[in-house]
């Protein structure tokens, strides 16, 4: 149920860090953005929580590279790719409200 919630709110996250306008990333920052998503999503993980998880975390990488691709901001994409926690990548997120 806690691997549930987390989903949820990472999607969100997802969705407010694609949404954001402004200078565009690079398909390869899309793809380095999505990979440090999953690898963000996944940490801490162990056991069978930690297999669905990843699997579920991988599920969600086509569609973070297409909203990336079609509707991420440069500044919060690099900023996701910096992220070591998924509490960092929410904070990149933030950026287009300032």
């Amino acid at each position: 149920m806690r691997n549930t919630a987390a989903l949820i709110i990472a999607s969100g996250l997802v969705l407010s860090l694609a949404a954001a306008c402004g200078g565009k990333p690079s398909e390869d920052d899309c793809k380095k953005f999505a990979d440090n998503f999953v690898k963000q999503m996944s940490a801490g993980q162990q056991g069978e929580a930690g297999d669905i998880t990843r699997q579920v975390a991988e599920g969600m990488r086509p569609d973070l590279l297409k909203d990336c691709n079609e509707s991420g901001k440069k500044d919060e994409v690099d900023c996701a790719i910096k992220a070591t926690t998924m509490d960092e990548i929410q904070k990149c997120a933030e950026l287009r409200a300032r």
